[in-house]
């Protein structure tokens, strides 16, 4: 073998391994940003429970009956920027509800 196809060898050992530490370091970015996420839904929701001083399961219960009315839905949606055709279906399946206009 040449030195020079032992160079490439190298070289195409070290992209390998160059490549793996970037899919690595894609993963856990892609990792915190969903672990960010979930930790802004969280508070969301507890500063919304203590808004509306709701402090038992049932009040929470209830409030989340309330939110769920469609025009409620549409109203957020379109306040926060986030009315889109696939908004409704992604959030049935990210939580396995009925999501549909219940106004």
């Amino acid at each position: 073998m040449s030195k020079k196809t032992e160079n490439i060898e190298q070289m195409e050992a070290k992209r390998r391994e160059l490549d793996r530490k970037i899919r690595a370091a894609k993963r856990v970015e892609a990792k915190a940003a969903k672990e960010a996420l979930l930790s802004e839904r969280h508070a969301l929701g507890v500063w919304l429970a203590e808004s509306v001083d709701a402090d038992s399961i049932e009040s929470v219960q209830l409030l989340r009956v309330a939110l769920e009315s469609g025009q409620i839905q549409r109203h957020l949606r379109q306040e926060v920027g986030t009315d889109s055709p696939d908004s409704s279906e992604h959030r049935e399946h990210e939580y396995g509800g009925d999501h549909r206009d219940v106004a």
